[in-house]
Formats: C-alpha cells, sequence, structure tokens
C-alpha cells in the first residue's frame, strides 16, 4: 500500500508537470506506465477483497451451520437423558416390586423341606463324603443335609463355582448316581448374610442377596446336571438373608450364614416342591451364569 501511495504522489507530480509543460516525452511514458501498474494493483487488491469477502461468508455460513448442528445435538442429548431418567425409574419401581413380592412369598408362604432319615447305604457313603471334605463341607444325618460354605464355593459377590470346590461337588453326584441314592431327589438351597449388595458390577447381575442366593443354588444345580444328574431330580431356590443359622453381628456368623445347603428328599419331593414354586411365582429358577467374579458384594 506504502508502494501505491508513493506511486500516486509521484503520478500527481508528474500531472502538475505536463499540466505546466514541462514534461519530457519519457516522463509521459513513464507516467502512463505508472497508471497502468496502479490499474492493475488496483484491480487485484479488488479481487482480493471480493474473495476475502466470499471466504468470510462461507465462514459465516459454516459457523451457522455448527451452531445449529450443536443446538440439534443438544437438543437431543436432553431427550435422551429424559428417556433414560425415565426408564431408570420404571426399572427401579420394577425392581422394588420384584422383591416385595418375593419377600412376601418368602415369609408368607415358605418352602418346607421334610426331612427324612437316610437309608443306612446312602447315610455312610453321605458321611464318609464329609469326612473327606472337613472344613468345606458338614453332613447331618438326622434330616439329609449336606451343607457347604459358600465362600469356599464362590467368590464374594459371584455365582460362578469355583474350580476347587467342583471336585466335592464331583464326589457327591457320584454318591447321588449311585444304587443307594436311586429313590432320591436333592433340593439345592442358597443363603446369604444378611449384607446389601452395594457394589455396581454385583447389582447388575444380583440386585438382591435373594437374588444371589438363587443364582447360586441354580450354578451349583448347573455343575450337578454336567455330572450326570438328570434335571427331574434336581430343584433350586434361595432364601438370600431370611434364614440365618448364626448372628450376622460378626464376620464367623455371617461367614456361616453364607452357605448352600443340598437335601438329599425322597424321590419326587423336588416336583412338588417345583409346582408349588411355580404357583407362587416365588422362585427364579432361569438357567444363567454371570460373568463377575472376584469382587466384593
Amino acid at each position: 500500500m506504502r508502494k501505491i501511495r508513493l506511486l500516486s504522489v509521484w503520478v500527481a507530480g508528474c500531472v502538475a508537470a505536463i499540466a505546466t509543460g514541462c514534461v519530457s516525452l519519457d516522463d509521459h511514458r513513464q507516467l502512463q506506465m505508472a497508471h497502468r501498474t496502479l490499474e492493475a494493483e488496483k484491480a487485484q487488491l479488488e479481487q482480493e477483497l471480493y474473495d476475502l469477502r466470499n471466504s468470510n461468508n462461507n465462514l459465516q455460513s459454516q459457523l451457522s451451520s455448527t451452531e445449529q448442528n450443536i443446538r440439534s445435538r443438544e437438543s437431543l442429548a436432553s431427550n435422551l437423558q429424559a428417556e433414560n431418567n425415565r426408564l431408570q425409574a420404571a426399572v427401579g419401581s420394577a425392581q422394588r416390586t420384584v422383591e416385595e413380592l418375593a419377600r412376601q412369598n418368602v415369609l408368607q408362604d415358605p418352602i418346607i423341606i421334610e426331612s427324612t432319615k437316610l437309608p443306612e447305604a446312602l447315610d455312610s457313603a453321605l458321611q464318609d463324603f464329609a469326612s473327606r471334605h472337613p472344613g468345606s463341607v458338614s453332613y447331618d444325618p438326622s434330616n439329609g443335609v449336606v451343607k457347604w460354605t459358600s465362600d469356599l464355593l464362590f467368590a464374594l459377590g459371584s455365582d460362578i463355582v469355583k474350580d476347587s470346590a467342583k471336585q466335592s461337588l464331583d464326589g457327591f453326584a457320584s454318591i447321588m448316581q449311585s444304587s443307594a441314592a436311586q429313590g432320591f431327589d436333592v433340593m439345592v438351597i442358597g443363603h446369604t448374610d444378611d449384607r446389601p449388595i452395594k457394589r455396581e458390577e454385583t447389582r447388575r447381575n444380583h440386585p438382591t442377596n435373594w437374588h444371589l442366593s438363587t443364582h447360586r443354588s441354580i450354578s451349583v444345580s448347573n455343575v450337578l446336571r454336567e455330572r450326570g444328574i438328570s434335571e427331574d431330580r434336581i430343584g433350586v431356590t434361595g432364601f438370600g438373608e431370611t434364614r440365618p443359622i448364626a448372628s450376622n453381628s460378626t464376620e464367623s456368623g455371617r461367614g456361616q450364614n453364607r452357605r448352600v445347603e443340598i437335601f438329599v428328599v425322597p424321590r419326587g419331593s423336588v416336583a412338588g416342591q417345583m409346582a408349588k414354586q411355580s404357583q407362587t411365582g416365588s422362585s427364579d429358577v432361569a438357567s444363567r451364569r454371570s460373568t463377575n467374579n472376584n469382587f466384593t458384594k
């Protein structure tokens, strides 16, 4: 621009000189060239200004489009958040309803397991089995109950049977397939302590202790089925924390309450109990496997 101003000043001087008649032919030619140069530079500047205005208009258009997209996305995000809140509220309400129905059914119409004195051969086999797994398995000959400590069967908050526990379940399944046990079925019952489930990873698969206890009994029944015990001889249920055998005020007591019991019952007892559960809707016996392992409740 400074160059243009200087050239303009020079041209103006030359024009004044021409007007006074003091310009040579060379000066006149130089004046013409300078004028053409000024015209060319002016045209170039006008083109640059035109291009800049077009570029600015394009940028303004892009900015307006971007702002509109942002507003649209913000509106969509707001709608999705509102829908998510609505769904979460509905899920929470449904879960509370299920838990209340389950609690009412467990308390008002409990499953009654008829204890029985087992035949000598079966009783002897189960006593020998328990003696070979001290500290993890116990057997009560007065009612035919074989009991496992849940902590030895499962990690806290999990329903995946530990590999280390499958050996004892294998031994039990072998006994139940022997000739001594042909007239008997098994009822698998899960129990927990009274600590609520807090970890989000656990709650996704086991919303309550009632769910966790039932899912654990299902997992044990799956192992027994894999070892050859037919489905029509196996029943499953869970009582959560509702049937403690020790105080939950100590860790020792809570450990006793976290257990899986297998009742050995006369043939046909399981079918009757499952029919009763189906009528009351108090059991969750859909076969499932969760993937959450090695975390606390």
